[in-house]
């Protein structure tokens, strides 16, 4: 067996388990959320988003860079066990003393901002999720390329969770309770994975190093912290200038445009630790492939999920989340040109510009996005509420892309795929228009609605792969699926 068919059928396996997880997941996810909106409200949906976003913005101060670095790092050493176990110790104990520090910083803010006071029991269990992240280390899992482990243990623990959400929220107070559950997930997950991975290395004091990495974590953490003050710091500050409906709405639009991002973004994360293999090991020619494999998946991805989107995503949200969530509509309309936008930057920043080492130019750029961010939050928020936080973020996220493009067409001729932006966008205009025909036209409910734009995506996109478009990846499955009916028959 070649080293080449041996490496793609191990990118396939790590892509499939990191899809099941990401299918798995956000399964979970349509099975609660609806209850869990229609249950808590969206004042108690708002409520806890709003402590969330504050624990979560915490959690990204204490992890800086480290799972960047632990991914890269971990993947460039994982055949040697010694410098693995030392790369492990080190990233790891510098995640806990920065975990005291974060936990410590919102000890003191739980005291002293009368606008927390009311939401301190919360706060304290935000704390046990804070604490507990530290060790849920996912990243040194990814680096070694578990993705198998990575699935089954968080698939199990989810399928738990669903569970114990049905059988104990019941009332609009019961927001605390959801809270303590969630926090539990990752509770959880932190301990199965520190027990776990005592099977590949041991964790020493001795072996302790920050030198090698200082620079890498401080300069990715920069720009994780930069970049979040137009992701989870929109949501604190959209809930102290607006109140707590304004985040329920944008809450709402924002997670299910997670839930559909998320699918590419498990291919992405299944690339970055191979295209860090790859440069370590020269293969520059296979590296600029696969970044062309990457575009031509998103494109296939990005496009057809746009269409239904932008056109049937009302319709989706209120069969989801039900009446009451209107003002997440417009919201989620506008954010959902990320998928485009996020997923072309995760392939500049996360399977480029990251292993090349290229963290000075993720840093500069991240604070030219964080700067369009603050002044946009500070002239449109307060007046345009949850529309204002998705223009925010859509505005900040194509700044940062526009920037990666320039620096990467300037520095390694890197064409931008204009031309096949152009075949795509009029390949699937005609989508659009018969989604929308169907919807404005058509007497049917929120339920039929969508079964049949999902229908009339599929088969428009069967047939468009397969006589314009022709995505190798695409092109490959539906081959696949025509062997599998033949076998059948």
């Amino acid at each position: 067996m070649s080293v080449a068919y041996s490496c793609a059928m191990g990118i396939k396996r790590n892509v499939a388990y990191s899809s099941i997880l990401t299918v798995g997941s956000h399964v979970c996810a349509l099975l609660t959320y609806p209850y869990v909106s229609r249950t808590l409200g969206v004042s108690g949906v708002g409520i806890y988003d709003f402590v969330d976003s504050i624990i979560n913005y915490l959690i990204l101060f204490s992890m800086l860079g480290i799972s960047a670095c632990g991914i890269r790092e971990i993947a460039a050493n994982k055949t040697n066990k010694k410098k693995l176990s030392q790369v492990f110790t080190s990233i790891l104990s510098f995640h806990l003393f920065t975990t005291v520090i974060a936990i410590a910083i919102l000890a003191i803010a739980m005291f002293t901002i009368e606008e927390l006071f009311q939401y301190r029991k919360l706060l304290c269990i935000g704390i046990c999720k804070l604490l507990f992240n530290a060790l849920l280390i996912e990243w040194f899992f990814t680096g070694m390329e578990n993705f198998a482990y990575i699935a089954k243990r968080n698939l199990t623990i989810r399928v738990l969770y669903v569970i114990c959400i049905f059988l104990f929220i019941k009332e609009k107070e019961d927001y605390v309770l959801y809270y303590i559950l969630t926090t539990s997930t990752v509770v959880i997950n932190a301990l199965v994975d520190i027990i776990y991975s005592r099977k590949f290395v041991k964790f020493s004091i001795k072996e302790f190093t920050l030198k090698p990495y200082y620079k890498t974590i401080v300069s990715i953490g920069t720009y994780m912290i930069v970049t979040s003050l137009y992701t989870s710091l929109n949501i604190a500050w959209l809930g102290v200038v607006c109140g707590t409906i304004q985040v329920g709405y944008y809450s709402t639009s924002t997670r299910l445009y997670t839930i559909i991002i998320a699918f590419f973004t498990a291919f992405t994360n299944v690339m970055f630790p191979r295209m860090s293999s790859l440069l370590s090991q020269g293969s520059t020619k296979e590296f600029w492939d696969k970044i062309s494999l990457s575009v031509k998946v998103l494109f296939s991805f990005a496009f057809p999920t746009l269409c239904v989107s932008a056109v049937v995503g009302p319709t989706l949200l209120h069969f989801l989340v039900g009446d009451g969530f209107e003002g997440s509509y417009l919201p989620f309309q506008i954010i959902s040109v990320l998928i485009l936008i996020i997923g072309f930057e995760q392939i500049l920043v996360l399977q480029i510009l990251m292993p090349m080492k290229h963290d000075n130019i993720i840093l500069r750029n991240s604070f030219a996005g964080a700067a369009l961010a603050i002044i946009l939050n500070l002239t449109i928020v307060e007046s345009m509420g949850a529309v204002g936080t998705a223009l925010v973020w859509l505005s900040s996220e194509i700044c940062v892309f526009l920037l990666s493009l320039w620096y990467l067409k300037n520095h390694y001729n890197y064409e931008f795929p204009g031309k096949d932006i152009l075949r795509y966008l009029l390949g699937y205009l005609p989508l659009a228009g018969i989604l929308y025909a169907c919807k404005t036209l058509l007497p049917l409910n929120d339920m039929l609605i969508l079964l049949l734009a999902g229908i009339i995506t599929l088969i428009y996109t069967y047939y468009i792969q397969l006589y314009l478009l022709r995505c190798p990846v695409i092109i490959q499955t539906i081959n696949r699926l025509h062997e599998y009916v033949k076998q059948r028959k």
